[in-house]
């Protein structure tokens, strides 16, 4: 009879801490506007980014959001490669919660960036068979690019009203590069894949298609 209510109580303690980690984790679904902030934007490899995020849950599955940011030189950059970098990145989102009550989300994204700088490549001009080195040029990046996701959001607060978001997906970008300032004739010179470059990825200098991770932590506060 002892091991009995001994075990009875066993398990009603272990229902009872399921219950509290449930409710302290589980986030609690909010209609309305809410302001959200990514906390490592400020250190992306690419580009530093600083802004805010703004969105609005129409209803328990159906969210809207946008962010804007301000963009500048990253830290990973090194010399005089993207000096004085400027600009501004968009991000739009559709979002769709299939598991409210652990906060299971998939979604759909539209970005766009565009920036200026100054730096420097090797260009030619094919009629006349001459190359220059290191040739200082300003240019204006500009990138469309769109992609699905899927994330989790977490309670922070027990009424939920600071929340934690993470988000991975997969998406294609293009890249368009307009050259300022060189000399009639020349264009960049092409290399080889592989050329001065870390991953066979296209590099920060390079037009075209390529694919792209968007992943993100996000800080979010209900309204």
């Amino acid at each position: 009879m002892r091991k009995c209510i001994l075990l009875f109580l066993l398990l009603v303690s272990i229902a009872s801490l399921a219950q509290q980690k449930k409710r302290r984790y589980s986030p609690i679904v909010q209609k309305g506007f809410f302001l959200t902030l990514n906390p490592y934007s400020p250190f992306e490899m690419s580009q530093g980014a600083v802004g805010l995020g703004a969105g609005y849950r129409f209803s328990e599955r159906v969210e809207l959001w946008t962010q804007f940011d301000y963009l500048y030189k990253g830290f990973f950059y090194d010399g005089d490669d993207f000096a004085g970098l400027k600009g501004f990145r968009n991000i739009t989102s559709f979002r769709y919660y299939y598991n409210n009550k652990h906060g299971f989300f998939v979604g759909a994204e539209f970005r766009f960036k565009r920036y200026s700088y100054r730096s420097e490549t090797d260009i030619a001009n094919p009629q006349r068979g001459d190359t220059i080195t290191n040739y200082r040029y300003e240019a204006v990046q500009s990138l469309p690019g769109g992609a699905l996701f899927w994330g989790k959001r977490f309670k922070l607060t027990p009424n939920g009203k600071f929340e934690l978001e993470a988000s991975i997906g997969l998406g294609v970008k293009n890249r368009i590069i307009d050259r300022r300032g060189l000399p009639a004739g020349y264009s960049k010179l092409d290399y080889e894949l592989g050329y001065r470059r870390v991953s066979p990825l296209p590099d920060h200098d390079e037009e075209g298609l390529l694919p792209y991770l968007p992943a993100g932590v996000r800080l979010i506060l209900h309204l």
